[in-house]
Order: C-alpha cells, then structure tokens, then sequence
C-alpha cells in the first residue's frame, strides 16, 4: 500500500469489503473477470484494480461507502466499519466507551488516529498507581482532570465519566492535534502519547519565540478551536449531517 500511496488503514478495508460481497454473491466472476482463488493473491489483485482504477477497482477506489451504494444488491449491509463515509480503523470495542464514542462521532477530522491520545485508555487498579501517574501529570488543561484517573474505577464504563467530563476530556485531546496540526509539530511529541514533552502549558512560549506572536494558552486553545470550526463548516458545505456521524450499529460488541 506504501509504495502506491494509499492508506494502509483504509485501503486493506476495501479490499476485505470486496472479498466479503464476492463470497455472499454480490460481485460475481463477471465483475471481477480473472480474479484468483488464492486468498493472498485475491488482496494484490484487488490492490492493482483499485490503484489503476481498473474495472471493479474503479468503483472500491472510492471508498467503502460509496462502493457500496455504487454496487447495490444489498451491499450495503456489508458497510461494517464507516463513520463519516469514511473507514475507520477496525476495532470493535468490548464495552461502550463514551469518550471514544465522542470522538468517532463528533470530530471533524475524521479518523480517531487525529483525535486521541493524552489519556490513559484503561483505569489504574491500585490508588497508589493512581497518585504515582497524577503526580507529575503537568500536560493537563485543568488540575480537576487529575480526579478523573484518581476517581476511574475498573468496570464501570459507560457510568463513568460522566457526559461532561468525557465531553471536555475529549476537547482536550482533539484541541492538541489541532495545534499541532497548525504548528507542524509532530503528532507524536505532543498531542498523540501519554505525558508528552510539548503541551498547552509550554507551546504558547515555543510558538512566541519562534513566530514573534504574544500568545498565551487562553488564546492558543481559541486559535483551535477556530480551526475546528472552519473544518466543521468546510464539511457540512461538502454534505455531512449528524446521520452520517453515527457509528455502525455493530461498532461495540455486545
């Protein structure tokens, strides 16, 4: 996928989507004329098809979404894994997570690879491991996100946090890849890990030393939150609505 230039999480997606229409009869020998019974050569066949853009490859070439509607006959039953109308990384959560429900469903980049990160993804089982990470968790917005590891108890999603504070937890996380994304910053040194080195306390000086701006954290997280909201208006003048931010119904596993 890397050496054609596609994505290496979507792409592989529509070549799953096209393999499961071929075994439940939507697409046929006749719309894939030549097409291998070996599984492993099946995806590097499809792969061609759809960097030429040639015959089905045509229409897998945009997306899974809109392949399955192009299709018909049914295939959009097999959409398991689009958000947005578009492919999402495929993962099926065990228990419904509010915080990344949130973030699959409102924000506007996307895919979640640009949204999360900053957070633990699972709660501490010991009060001491508890005050150990807290501790010199400086990256923090706000001191009371602090409560939200100190208070997390294992089991008790989708009670815990509550609508507010996933709703802020997730604007955190979202608001950093922002100013990454406006900075040039890798993803990977601040918005993306765990206690990351460049954050909403020492960004402000880093951009001010280097572009000349007076900007401190207030005006830094508005700069954000600007952004964001050109791309949501940018998306909804492109055609999406709230339908289209719901997630498949099968997306946590029951």
């Amino acid at each position: 996928a890397q050496e054609y230039g596609v994505d290496g999480y979507t792409t592989p997606q529509v070549m799953a989507f096209a393999l499961e229409l071929y075994e439940a009869g939507i697409l046929t020998d006749q719309d894939m004329p030549g097409f291998p019974s070996d599984n492993e050569e099946r995806f590097f066949w499809l792969l061609e098809k759809i960097v030429r853009r040639e015959g089905i490859g045509d229409v897998l070439a945009d997306g899974v979404y809109w392949a399955a509607r192009k299709i018909g006959k049914g295939a959009e039953a097999y959409d398991h894994n689009t958000i947005k109308k578009h492919e999402q990384i495929p993962i099926k959560l065990g228990v419904l997570n509010p915080i990344y429900y949130i973030m699959w469903a409102t924000g506007e980049k996307i895919n979640i690879t640009q949204i999360e990160g900053q957070i633990p993804q699972a709660p501490f089982l010991t009060k001491e491991e508890k005050e150990e990470f807290v501790k010199d968790w400086i990256q923090v917005p706000k001191e009371e996100f602090k409560e939200f590891v100190l208070n997390w108890e294992p089991r008790t999603l989708p009670y815990y946090p509550t609508i507010e504070a996933a709703c802020e937890l997730v604007e955190w996380q979202e608001t950093m890849h922002y100013i990454d994304d406006a900075t040039g910053i890798c993803a990977g040194l601040s918005s993306f890990p765990i206690k990351p080195p460049y954050h909403i306390h020492n960004l402000p000086s880093l951009i001010s030393f280097a572009a000349g701006m007076d900007i401190d954290e207030a005006g830094l997280w508005q700069i954000a939150n600007r952004n964001r909201t050109l791309i949501r208006a940018i998306n909804v003048r492109r055609g999406m609505r709230r339908k289209d931010e719901r997630p498949p119904e099968d997306h946590w596993k029951k």
